[in-house]
This record gives structure tokens, C-alpha cells and sequence, in this order.
């Protein structure tokens, strides 16, 4: 395969990458992790019997706990890339409640969690109780990161929380009777902080590009407004939904401020802390551009799926009662601690028609089904999307964007190259052409993996995982990736 890349010539320093997520990838060889709610979720028989999730298991995964050396020489030589993504899954790190690990926390008038202090003798106490073979490892991995040149972008929080902070089962069953609720209570604002902390200050001589949260809406919109979603806790309820996305905004701030402080070591030019939150604004239009009603829908899911999350974080805007204005008590720009880059996950584009509102005082809408240039999820391919939202953001927020995830699900590898180079393409363009200050490409995803309540049948990898013998074959677009980065790191 040969493409025409002399054109492209990518900004120096740019960042090619895959992006990967913990739970996703590391069981399936070596220490299982049955401690966190994805784990139990998965594991549920109601919910595999009630098609909530697909009834394949984590533990049956890829195995990169122990085949990443090989893994990640396969980015490094294969793909020709110099970075890579991962994330650390919280419940390895304490698998035990860290509670009674002092910190002191401070509200602002409101009730707000507005600053958390660790002390250096509780970070002692949390060095103490963290799971010392998992910090051993994702250490190794570290390593061996730097050890083959691949600049880290971590992510604190993918999406599993420990079991002590969140039982989805109770909550699913029960919410307002449970006790471990997770994002619905401040205390986990509150953990988080400390997890944060020591992960910066253990792991921060290795590692200098952060991600605090990757997708939050996903968490809140698809755990707490989308029961079909799959997602924990399975609920349907819009004032949790506005409930857990205000805490995991000012979950970053608080994360955001203990990076800052605890890292304190550079290895690399964006030493020693560039602190940044993933998001995943995708690219809605109506469904019929001359209908009020559908145009009106579009407008407000494109605001509350794309705009909502990071006003709260990057403005300090909380429009809690989501009408699109901004009234003086929602103004608080105390808990806007900051953000040093903006994570774009970018996949298709949605089109939207006016439907029944489920919500009073809200537009009802539907998504319609994708017919033509999908994938295998159901998404519709749209390159020109990734550059209308990169230009989107960094006129709204004015910050350097990342694209953090960006991919493809093609179990026959039919559409994936093309896919790659039609993306990257629309990269080049916001770059060269509209000045969006782009710093790098993390492709979704280097091996297929477990894709949450879908399991295993979704092929997101450039890499094919045999699940029995964890054989990693590579799809066409192996190749072609190569090609690009090296074309662009030469």
C-alpha cells in the first residue's frame, strides 16, 4: 500500500499514538480484577439475561497485564508511533476503602467541594495501602513506555470505580437506599482527590501528559439517563444524570489541582504536569434541516452532549437547569481550577429528529439509525465532523486539543484504513489550514478489546485478538498508520 503523505507535514513534537483503557485490555493473562463495579456489572445475571450486557467477561480479555512488552513494541516498530494512552484502573490501586486516610476539604458557601489538601503524612498512609504488585506493574509498563520512546498520556479514571465506592447493583436496584453510590455523592469527589494525588506523586517521574476523566457525559448520560446504554448503574432519573456530571466537573478541578502539586518531576517537554479532560463531542445535524422541531432537537443535543460538561469546567458556567443561560448563581468560577488541553474522542456523525419528550421542559428527540457508511456499531463515518469539531472547541475554549480516541468497529477489515486516512486527513486541515492547535492522534484502538456492555464482538483494534490464544494478528490499516507517522516524525 502506498498513500500520497508528502503533503501532509504534521507540526514537530506531534504525538502519534493509540489510545487504550485498563479494564478493557489488561485481563485475560495474569491478577484478574474483581474489584470494581464494571467487574460486577458484567458478571450480573440479571443483566446478562436481561440483554443489558453481552455475557462475555473481562477476565477472558486480551491479557495485556502481562503481554505488553509486546504490545508496546508493536506500537513503537509496527506502527512507527511515539506516544501511547493508557489508563490505571483506581480499583487495582486500592482494592481497600482509603476513608479513613485524612484530608482536609473545603466547601464553598454553597456546599461545593472547592479544595481538598493531602497531607504529606496521608500520602504516606495512601502509599501504605495501595496493592503493591499493581503498582509494581503499572510501573514496569511506565518503563518500558519510556524505554521505547513512547511519551504517556494517562488517564486517572476510565470508567471502573472500586467496589467500596460504588455497588451498581444496589444502586441499580435500590438508588436511594444504597450507601456505595459513587458519582452521586461528594465523597467520592473527595477519594478521587486522593487517588490522583498518588498516582502523580508515585508514577510522576515517568509520566507528564494527564488525563483526569475520559468522557464524563458517558458516565452520567449513559449510566443515568440511557438504561438501554448498558452502562452502571442502569438508571433513568435526569436529576442524577445533572447530579453525577456536576460532581465528576468538579472532580477534575480538585484531580487537576493534586497533579499539579504532586507531580513535580519532568520527562518530557511537558513536564512536569499537562493536566487535560477527554471528551466526546460527536457532530449532530437535524434530521430534516427545514423542520423547526428537528432543528430546535439537534440544537439542544449538541448542546448538552457537546457544550454543557465543559462550561462547567473550563468556564465555570453551571447551568444546572440546562435552559442555556447562565444565571449569576450558576456563575462558579471558584470550582473552574483549569485545564491545560482538551481531549477530542471523535467517531460519527449523529442525525437528529423531534420526538415525545421523555422530560418535561426538555426537547424530546431520537437518534436516526445509521443507513449507509456505518460501522460496525451502528456509527456513521463523517471525517469531515473530526475538523468541524476541533475547530468548534478551540474557538469556544481556546485551549490545544488532542484527538484522544478515534476509530473504527470493522470486523472485516474492509473500512479502517480508509477511516485512518480520512481523519488524519481533516487533522491536517484544522491544523495547516484553520490554526487549531492540535498536539497529537491517539487511534482507537491498538488491540480489539473488551468493549464495555458489548463484550468482545466489536473490533476496534489495528491489531485482531485471538481471545483463546491471545494472538495479535494486524488488520490492512497497520500498514498505513505506519506510514503516516513516519512519514510525519522524519
Amino acid at each position: 500500500m502506498v498513500f500520497i503523505l508528502d503533503a501532509m507535514k504534521f507540526p514537530e513534537g506531534f504525538l502519534w499514538g493509540t489510545a487504550t483503557a485498563a479494564f478493557q485490555i489488561e485481563m485475560g493473562r495474569g491478577e484478574v480484577d474483581p474489584n470494581s463495579d464494571w467487574y460486577v456489572w458484567a458478571h450480573d445475571e440479571d443483566n446478562i439475561r436481561n440483554g443489558l450486557v453481552s455475557g462475555d467477561l473481562p477476565e477472558n480479555g486480551p491479557g495485556f497485564w502481562e503481554l505488553y512488552p509486546e504490545d508496546l513494541k508493536r506500537a513503537k516498530e509496527e506502527l512507527g508511533n511515539n506516544a501511547f494512552r493508557m489508563s490505571i484502573d483506581w480499583s487495582r490501586i486500592f482494592p481497600d476503602p482509603t476513608w479513613d486516610v485524612p484530608v482536609e476539604v473545603t466547601f464553598d458557601p454553597d456546599g461545593n467541594i472547592c479544595h481538598v489538601e493531602v497531607s504529606e503524612e496521608s500520602m504516606r498512609l495512601l502509599e501504605r495501602r495501595a496493592h503493591q504488585s499493581s503498582v509494581q506493574r503499572y510501573r514496569e509498563i511506565l518503563e518500558e513506555c519510556r524505554r521505547l520512546g513512547l511519551t504517556v498520556l494517562l488517564t486517572l479514571y476510565h470508567w471502573p470505580l472500586p467496589l467500596w465506592i460504588h455497588d451498581p447493583i444496589a444502586c441499580r436496584d435500590d438508588v436511594f437506599h444504597a450507601t456505595r453510590r459513587g458519582w452521586i455523592d461528594q465523597s467520592t469527589v473527595i477519594e478521587f482527590s486522593k487517588y490522583a494525588a498518588f498516582i502523580a506523586k508515585t508514577f510522576g517521574d515517568l509520566v507528564d501528559v494527564y488525563a483526569t476523566i475520559n468522557e464524563p457525559m458517558v458516565v452520567s448520560g449513559a449510566g443515568y439517563l440511557n438504561k438501554k446504554s448498558g452502562f452502571p448503574p442502569g438508571l433513568e432519573n435526569i436529576d442524577l444524570f445533572i447530579r453525577v456530571s456536576k460532581n465528576l466537573a468538579i472532580a477534575h478541578g480538585i484531580a487537576y489541582e493534586q497533579v499539579k502539586r504532586w507531580d513535580r518531576v519532568s520527562s518530557s517537554n511537558y513536564g512536569p504536569a499537562y493536566v487535560g479532560i477527554v471528551h466526546c463531542p460527536q457532530y449532530y445535524e437535524p434530521h430534516d434541516k427545514d423542520s423547526k422541531d428537528d432543528v430546535e432537537a439537534a440544537s439542544f443535543v449538541e448542546y448538552i452532549q457537546n457544550e454543557w460538561f465543559l462550561n462547567m469546567v473550563l468556564k465555570g458556567d453551571f447551568d444546572l437547569n440546562i435552559d442555556r443561560i447562565i444565571d449569576r448563581d450558576e456563575q462558579r468560577p471558584n470550582l473552574a481550577k483549569g485545564c491545560d488541553f482538551i481531549g477530542i474522542n471523535y467517531y460519527m456523525r449523529n442525525r437528529i429528529k423531534a420526538a415525545e419528550s421523555k422530560i418535561p421542559g426538555f426537547p424530546g428527540f431520537e437518534i436516526v439509525p445509521c443507513t449507509e457508511n456505518c460501522t460496525d456499531m451502528g456509527w456513521e463515518i463523517y471525517p469531515w465532523g473530526l475538523r468541524y469539531e476541533l475547530n468548534w472547541a478551540y474557538k469556544l475554549y481556546r485551549r490545544p486539543l488532542m484527538v484522544t480516541e478515534n476509530g473504527i468497529a470493522d470486523a472485516k477489515d474492509e473500512k479502517r484504513s480508509d477511516f485512518l486516512l480520512s481523519h488524519i486527513r481533516e487533522i491536517y486541515k484544522a491544523i495547516t489550514e484553520d490554526g487549531v492547535p492540535v498536539k497529537g492522534y491517539f487511534h482507537w484502538s491498538l488491540i480489539d478489546n473488551f468493549e464495555w456492555a458489548r463484550g468482545f464482538k466489536m473490533k476496534f483494534g489495528l491489531y485482531k485478538v485471538n481471545y483463546e490464544t491471545k494472538e495479535r494478528t494486524p488488520t490492512k490499516a497497520v500498514q498505513v498508520y505506519k506510514q503516516i507517522a513516519t512519514a510525519s516524525l522524519h
